[in-house]
This record gives C-alpha cells, sequence and structure tokens, in this order.
C-alpha cells in the first residue's frame, strides 16, 4: 500500500518561511572523474556554509558533530544547502531519528536553484520512499498516483539508515541501505546545491540528524 503525501507537501508549499537555504553565488564545479570526491562533511564546524536557523516551527543546527533538524509544526518540511554548487553528484550520507513520530520524512536534496526548484529524495521511519521535483513552489511527485512506496529495506524506528541519491545528467536515483529503490528521469535542473530535508505530516516533533556526509562524483 502507498502512503499519500500529498498532506506532507502541502504543508511543504504553505510554509516555506520556516525553510532554511543558503544562497550561493558560487560559480559550479568543474566535472571530475567518477568516484572523485567533492567534498565531505562530519560537521564538526560549519566550513561547507550549511543554512542554519531557529524560530518556532524548528530548528536547523550542528549537534553532537552531526546535522540535525527539528520541526515543531505539523505537515512542513525544512531543508538546508550547503554553498558549493555541481552539475552531477552522489550524496551518502546517514540518518536517524533521534525524537518524534516514524510519520516522517527525511533525505536529500539535489541541484537546488532556490528554495521554488530542486529535487528532493525522501524516506520516512515507517518505511516509505520517494523522489519529488519541486518546480515553481509546487511539488511533483515522480510516483503520479500521488503516493509513496514501500520497502522492507528501510529500517524502521530510531535505527540508522544510510541514504544513497544521484544525480546524473538526466537521471535521479534513490537508495536505501545499499539497494537501488526508485531511478526516474527529468532534466529540468542541471545543476545546484546539495542539501538536507526532513519533514512532518500531522504530529510535529520529528527531529532527525545526518552524519558522514560524502558528495563524489558519479
Amino acid at each position: 500500500m502507498k502512503k499519500i503525501i500529498f498532506p506532507l507537501l502541502l504543508g511543504l508549499v504553505l510554509t516555506l518561511s520556516g525553510c532554511s537555504v543558503v544562497r550561493s553565488i558560487q560559480p559550479v564545479a568543474t566535472p571530475a572523474s567518477s568516484g572523485t570526491l567533492l567534498f565531505s562533511d562530519e560537521f564538526n564546524d560549519n566550513s561547507n556554509s550549511w543554512g542554519l536557523s531557529s524560530d518556532d516551527s524548528g530548528a536547523v543546527s550542528l549537534l553532537y558533530q552531526g546535522l540535525d533538524i527539528r520541526i515543531d509544526q505539523s505537515n512542513t518540511m525544512r531543508w538546508t544547502v550547503a554553498n558549493p554548487k555541481f552539475t552531477d553528484t552522489r550524496v551518502d550520507v546517514d540518518a536517524v531519528l533521534l525524537a518524534g513520530p516514524t510519520d516522517d520524512a527525511y533525505g536529500t536534496v539535489c541541484r537546488f536553484e532556490d528554495d521554488q526548484h530542486f529535487y528532493g529524495f525522501i524516506v520516512t521511519h515507517d518505511g516509505y520512499y520517494g523522489i519529488f521535483k519541486m518546480q515553481d513552489g509546487q511539488v511533483i511527485l515522480s510516483d503520479t498516483s500521488g503516493g509513496l512506496k514501500f520497502s522492507e529495506l528501510i529500517r524502521q524506528g530510531g535505527v540508522v539508515n544510510h541514504i544513497s541519491t544521484v544525480c546524473q545528467s538526466d537521471t535521479l536515483s534513490l537508495s536505501v541501505n545499499g539497494q537501488v529503490l526508485a531511478e526516474v528521469e527529468d532534466d529540468s535542473y542541471p545543476s545546484g546545491q546539495i542539501g538536507l530535508i526532513a519533514g512532518t505530516y500531522s504530529t510535529s516533533g520529528v527531529e532527525v540528524f545526518f552524519d558522514n556526509l560524502l558528495v563524489t562524483q558519479p
């Protein structure tokens, strides 16, 4: 059975002011050979210029040598992006639920142009996943049925999942714990920043912790 995503994404569209972004004027990095490390982050400091913030709807902060996204408002997504811009990327990161309901969403962002134009890859702590495109502030889910798909490969509850996402040419793919779960084609955005994202459905109080971030050339 698929989990309908519209309530969460409606919250995303209506609460853009609750999102954290960095607007970079850096040039797009020159493509490197496959496997080249573009940058890594153990989150000991903010050398990659993540957008950090705190307000009534939640916070993005560096915590316990990781990056922490807390959302204190229902039906809301919050994201943060790092400074460099790239064309093709593979983003690997470990993520775990620190607090709140397993009915959440979390993952990565690639080719972030601005807060209304980017690709998102999301997983939930109750076992669902999906790829979406933010276009002119509206969410377009890759699954046209409007839902997320379920996979037993996603570890549920407060257990670490390893997420790998690839943006290469017009191919977007999402892998969890070493297994490809979704792959789609889209050529809307050729380059941009990478980021991390988390969200709530009807219950607020979600807190997701990210660590061991690696960005490589696919």
